[in-house]
């Protein structure tokens, strides 16, 4: 029978061996590789890649996309997205191994999500599907505002088969450089950074005109007003019609079902311009504050700064009211009444029909825009209602020279 084994000694001494022994075996193998590779006893050779990894770095067309944006649609960044899209047709047309794909925008639209730029997505998509081999683009800030969206963005790019690179043109970096990840995740992260306090920035500004009463409430969808060329609230008399009609049925007796139904019969376009009217929007009217002359600021709060979505200020935020901020188009008392039977929810049933809107000849004004205080004109009007448009012109130009000798 076999000497039984010590098996203490034996396992002592591997343990030494592994940790000393073979430390030293391996510096030497290292050495002595290194010094047969110089004798030329070991011979070798580079094979260099026949392909680029990147498509724009090898093919005689590359397809080159850019992409611009500006956060806001004011006439100040009109100037820079328009330079900005000129700048890429350049860049892209005097370069004669670029082909261009597509200048893809997104105006007046933030960075902080992918939501609501649909150049963006588009892009990306496009891009997905081997349209694009180079995307050019002005600065990390146009392409985004959010450090997660870049970072996942560029990594889907790099992960297609060819790989799409990204050219910040600002910054100088191209994606296809593996050294630049770190560096554009930092600036990624500085981007979101800077839109963060910009929206705490213009967060205080707005708050601090509301307390002062001085924040100018948009109008656009505000039935029966509009803001003249000094940003002044003013009546706009035929939509006025519809809301003294809405309040006044109300008021004796038709619900906001019925009121609803009759205007959508009468082919009397909503606020947002439907053909059909809904509930919720005569309730909103007949509660809104402003058709008696106050205005009640701070109702709602963007909640994200990323993701910009607004909620009801359910006393989290202070609010700021303020009374005869601007002309009344309902009578205090009469706005007060319809604010009871909004509560109780018991409006008076009717025994007779919602009567009709009295049919007369109306003018729409363009509230907003660059047309914004124009008036619109049907090329189908007949002589006898070009004239009564002349006469409503010249109607409403008289009231409003009277305001203002009043004022």
């Amino acid at each position: 029978m076999a000497k039984k084994l010590d098996a203490g000694r034996i396992e002592q001494a591997r343990k030494k061996s592994h940790t000393t022994d073979r430390r030293e075996d391996e510096k030497r193998r290292i050495q002595d590789t290194i010094a047969k590779n110089r004798s030329g006893e070991r011979k070798g050779h580079v094979i260099m890649p026949e392909r680029k990894m990147y498509a724009y770095q090898e093919a005689p067309k590359v397809h080159v996309a850019a992409y611009c944006r500006v956060s806001t649609a004011e006439e100040a960044q009109v100037g820079s997205f328009e330079m900005q899209v000129q700048h890429f047709k350049a860049v892209i047309e005097n370069n004669p191994t670029y082909e261009l794909v597509k200048i893809y925008t997104d105006e007046g639209i933030s960075g902080t999500s992918l939501n609501k730029r649909k150049g963006f997505q588009m892009m990306i998509n496009d891009a997905m599907n081997g349209k694009i081999d180079l995307i050019l683009t002005k600065s990390i800030s146009r392409f985004g505002r959010n450090i997660v969206d870049i970072l996942t963005t560029l990594r889907s790019l790099s992960d297609l088969e060819p790989p799409v690179a990204v050219n910040f043109e600002s910054e100088g970096i191209f994606t296809s450089d593996g050294k630049n990840k770190l560096v554009i995740s930092i600036l990624s992260a500085l981007a979101e950074l800077e839109s963060q306090q910009k929206s705490i920035a213009i967060k205080e500004g707005i708050r601090y005109r509301m307390q002062e009463g001085l924040y100018k409430f948009p109008v656009k969808n505000l039935l029966g007003y509009y803001r003249d060329y000094s940003g002044m609230v003013k009546i706009e008399p035929v939509e006025a019609e519809i809301v003294r009609y809405i309040f006044d049925s109300f008021l004796e007796g038709a619900s906001p079902q019925e009121i609803a139904e009759s205007l959508t019969q009468q082919n009397i376009r909503s606020p947002m311009g439907m053909a059909a009217w809904r509930k919720a929007t005569i309730r909103s009217i007949l509660s809104n504050e402003k058709y008696c002359g106050d205005v009640l600021y701070q109702k709602t709060y963007s909640k994200d700064y990323l993701s910009h979505k607004t909620v009801k200020n359910k006393d989290i935020l202070p609010q700021w009211f303020w009374e005869n901020n601007h002309p009344a188009i309902i009578r205090r008392e009469n706005w007060a009444k319809a604010q009871e039977l909004l509560v109780s929810g018991k409006w008076s049933k009717r025994t007779n029909t919602l009567q009709a809107m009295k049919r007369q000849f109306t003018v729409a004004k363009v509230k907003s825009g660059v047309l914004r205080g124009y008036f619109l004109m049907d090329m189908n009007w007949t002589n006898d209602e070009r004239e009564q448009f002349i006469n409503i012109i010249q109607s409403i130009n008289e009231l409003g020279y009277c305001q203002e000798e009043k004022e």
